[in-house]
C-alpha cells in the first residue's frame, strides 16, 4: 500500500501542476436476468462483500423497460465502491494475485482508459480471485477513478505497475 503511494507522489513532484491521486475504486456487478431469483442475489452478494471487504449496495432499476421484462424498484445490479486502506488493499490484491491467474492474459487496452483517466474493465470469470469459494459464475466490472489528471494516464497506470498495453 505505502510504496504505491510513494510512487505517486514521487510521479507528483516531477508534475508539479498535478496533485494526483487514485480516489476510489468501484466494483459493480449485473444481475437483472436473475433478480427474481432471491438465492442467485444473496450469493452475488456474499461473494462482492467477501472478495472487496466490505459490504455492498444494490443497484434498482429506475424505469421500467418492457422490452427487457424490467420493471421500476427491482434490483439491476449489485455494488461496492472502495475508498482508502481498503481500496489500497483491493488493489494490491489485483495487481499481485488476480490478474496473473486469468488465463491468456495479456494486458488491458490504452482503450479502457476514458478522457479523464479512468480506467473501466471487465473481469468474465469470478473464480480467478483466490478467496472466493462458491460455485456462481458472474463477472465483475471494475472502475478504477483518479482525480487530478490531465494527461500521462499511460505514465501514471505503468508508474503503480498496472498491466497496460
Amino acid at each position: 500500500m505505502n510504496e504505491y503511494k510513494i510512487k505517486i507522489k514521487e510521479f507528483s513532484l516531477k508534475n508539479k501542476i498535478y496533485n494526483l491521486k487514485l480516489e476510489k475504486i468501484i466494483i459493480h456487478t449485473g444481475i437483472a436476468k436473475n433478480n427474481k431469483d432471491k438465492i442467485f442475489i444473496k450469493n452475488v452478494f456474499e461473494s462482492i462483500e467477501y472478495i472487496s471487504g466490505q459490504k455492498p449496495i444494490f443497484s434498482k432499476i429506475k424505469k421500467s423497460i418492457s422490452n427487457f421484462k424490467s420493471k421500476i424498484g427491482e434490483v439491476a445490479g449489485i455494488y461496492t465502491t472502495l475508498r482508502k486502506i481498503k481500496m489500497w488493499e483491493f488493489y494490491h490484491k489485483l495487481i499481485c494475485v488476480v490478474i496473473p491467474r486469468i488465463k491468456e492474459f495479456k494486458g488491458i487496452k490504452e482503450k479502457s482508459i476514458d478522457r479523464f483517466g479512468n480506467l473501466h474493465f471487465g473481469i468474465t470469470d469470478i473464480s480467478v480471485f483466490p478467496d472466493f469459494y462458491k460455485e456462481i459464475n458472474i463477472g465483475l466490472n471494475i472502475s478504477i477513478i483518479i482525480k487530478n489528471l490531465k494527461n500521462n494516464f499511460k505514465n501514471f497506470y505503468k508508474i503503480i505497475n498496472f498491466p497496460i498495453k
